[in-house]
């Protein structure tokens, strides 16, 4: 068991809590039974950490190391650490490959708030969306808000982060890929939209939706009918009822 903090596995462990070293050493922390478990058997697990205390069996792994609980919670970004974290590898994907592909994709430009971003992910999965792509700007898909939002969701289906909004769009039209965005510009409500084999959407930030040129970039601007008195939906949200409609009308 580790119990000092100058201990080097500890440290390494530890500075995973800082982006800029998670993207340098690509890994990132994955917390709780049910999260590590949803984690495919072909993704790289580094190591497994567990506290003193924990009680609930960690038979199925390798690279198991046992912490102090004062050490565990140093490393855990919960109030309630459950006892189990792993380190997993980040995995590398080929866009070009992924959008020869029909289907639905989802591109989010600047969606800042982890907790939007990773419910946006789970909701992509549960959709059946085959590929989610992030913006520059946007929250850092591995950070423990993000990941604790997608409640597993981020190892059942491609997600890309750091994408160039323009390049992006421009590599899907040269792939025959239809391109809408949400916009409370659009003319078009979104359950009048028959979307084809081959979509995307792009959903933009909570506060400010999409940029000017994003818009512009898009085919078609579609907006979400809404009878009520609020203006604005939030962006997770909006982001649900998009998928929804558009696995429903094809």
């Amino acid at each position: 068991m580790i119990k000092s903090v100058q201990n080097q596995i500890f440290k390494d462990a530890l500075s995973l809590q800082n982006k800029k070293l998670r993207d340098k050493n690509g890994l990132f922390f994955v917390e709780g039974k049910k999260q590590i478990y949803e984690i495919p058997k072909n993704r790289a697990i580094k190591q497994i950490f567990i506290s003193e205390k924990y009680k609930n069996g960690v038979i199925d792994f390798k690279n198991v190391i046992t912490l102090s609980n004062r050490l565990f919670s140093k490393l855990s970004a919960t109030k309630s650490p459950q006892g189990i974290m792993a380190v997993v590898e980040k995995k590398h994907y080929a866009v070009e490959e992924i959008i020869k592909n029909s289907g639905l994709f989802i591109i989010l430009e600047n969606i800042r708030d982890p907790g939007n971003l990773g419910t946006i992910i789970r909701s992509a999965d549960a959709f059946g969306a085959k590929a989610v792509f992030v913006s520059k700007g946007s929250a850092d898909i591995y950070s423990d808000k993000t990941i604790r939002a997608t409640m597993g969701s981020i190892f059942h289906l491609p997600i890309i982060d750091n994408i160039d909004i323009e390049n992006m769009l421009s590599s899907m039209k040269k792939e025959k890929i239809s391109v809408f965005a949400a916009s409370l510009k659009g003319k078009k409500y979104l359950n009048d939209i028959k979307f084809p084999n081959k979509s995307a959407f792009v959903i933009g930030n909570e506060a400010n939706g999409l940029r000017s040129e994003t818009e512009n970039s898009a085919d078609t601007l579609v907006k979400i009918y809404m009878p009520g008195n609020a203006e604005s939906l939030n962006a997770a949200t909006a982001a649900s009822i998009i998928m929804y409609e558009a696995v429903k009308s094809r």
